[in-house]
């Protein structure tokens, strides 16, 4: 048995608002926020009970995005159920090497924070650099245009897949997607985060498919890699703050409502810096922040 860990209900229901407002805004980091707030606001001690919480939050997310996802025609349900397929293997790989071999917080907290500052530099790469987001805008406003989003799969074979788009026809070897899942599974599996970070380049740059679809198509992936991974954690014997949870996942469903009302105000550009710079301050802390504290007296997190 852990340690009881004290739950403030206000903090807990705040904190999952924080997650659910920041991942269905910004679509990126809800794992990682998961996770900081487990480590070093709640303080929970077990690194198996933060990747299996962590998860838990990430699911309640994508189980509210998906329906969303899927109203608005932006899930390639083939890509998205072969990501998932390879998912299976990696999920189940990666939470059974992670439960058995990086239990202690100590040794899990800096290869989370590594994982941290990576996302960081991804999502600051997407605000300064990429050129994806005016392209995605511009695709927005053509489906507006047109009042809808022409999305329908033309073949479906052993080594090609195609399927349509706005008229346009987009072709991947489905090999692909079930290898990139079983490799995203294992590193998402293992640090208790949602994989998004990996998927959606996969998708955009190997693949080439439309950034429009990538989201929703990876967060029916998450989904799967999700329910996988949780169910073979709890199975293995690690342990829920049931109260916290509950709490969180409230949170986090408020949190996720919100969210797309909050980027209409703040404007998601500034929203992704800010988490960018978040971000690298709590990778920082959980890579060399005992080093400084030792060194130089100072307490990062």
């Amino acid at each position: 048995m852990q340690p009881p860990v004290e739950v403030n209900p206000i903090t807990a229901l705040v904190w999952g608002m924080f997650v659910g407002i920041v991942f269905s805004s910004v679509g990126a980091a809800g794992g990682i926020l998961a996770g900081v707030g487990h480590i070093s606001i709640f303080g929970i001690p077990q690194a198996n009970t933060v990747k299996v919480m962590n998860q838990i939050m990430i699911l309640t997310s994508t189980l509210v995005a998906v329906p969303s996802y899927l109203r608005q025609r932006r899930v390639v349900l083939i890509l998205g159920g072969l990501l998932g397929l390879g998912s299976i293997a990696g999920a189940l790989i990666g939470s059974t090497v992670s439960y058995r071999f990086l239990p202690d917080l100590r040794d899990y907290k800096p290869l989370f924070g590594v994982f941290t500052l990576l996302v960081a530099f991804k999502v600051l790469h997407e605000v300064f650099w990429s050129k994806e987001k005016k392209a995605m805008s511009d695709l927005e406003r053509e489906i507006q245009a047109k009042g809808r989003s022409d999305l329908k799969t033309i073949r479906a074979g052993l080594f090609r897949v195609e399927f349509e788009f706005l008229g346009k026809v987009y072709s991947f070897n489905p090999i692909y997607p079930v290898l990139a899942g079983f490799v995203v599974a294992v590193v998402s599996s293992a640090l208790g985060v949602g994989g998004g970070f990996l998927i959606v380049p996969f998708m955009v740059s190997v693949l080439r498919i439309p950034m429009f679809l990538a989201p929703g198509t990876s967060a029916l992936s998450i989904l799967i890699t999700m329910v996988v991974s949780i169910g073979n954690y709890i199975k293995m014997g690690a342990e829920v703050n049931t109260v916290l949870l509950g709490l969180e996942v409230v949170g986090i469903a408020v949190g996720s409502l919100i969210g797309p009302q909050v980027s209409r105000v703040l404007k998601e550009r500034k929203l992704r810096i800010l988490l960018g710079v978040v971000l690298i301050y709590v990778g920082i802390g959980y890579t060399i922040g005992d080093y400084i504290k030792e060194t130089f007296g100072i307490r990062i997190i």
